[in-house]
């Protein structure tokens, strides 16, 4: 699915928070208005169309980094599994995984 379909899906209410999503945007004080403007505004930087999925990432307003998956399983509803601020252990910058040892 391309980010312009996820993002039509968005700005029409047919989107859903898994608990999981809301439980960790919590913890890292990110509010689900975050997380959507982030989708409305942001970039595809990795696919899994084995999962049905996409991450998306993009600057919340207040500058810090966001990272919110898609999941586009159902065709007519977007699902947010998960949101996170990314971490340093594990990107080589907030666009680019770090490969398998690097440090």
């Amino acid at each position: 699915m391309d980010i312009e379909t996820i993002r039509r899906l968005v700005r029409e209410g047919k989107y859903y928070f898994y608990v999981h999503a809301l439980t960790e945007a919590k913890k890292e004080g990110v509010t689900p208005e975050d997380a959507v403007y982030v989708v409305l505004n942001g970039n595809i930087i990795e696919r899994y169309p084995e999962r049905k999925r996409t991450l998306v990432f993009g600057m919340m307003t207040s500058n810090i980094p966001l990272h919110v998956v898609c999941d586009y399983s159902n065709d007519d509803l977007i699902l947010i599994p998960t949101v996170y601020i990314p971490s340093r252990r594990r990107w080589v910058s907030s666009q680019r995984r770090k490969a398998k040892g690097e440090k």
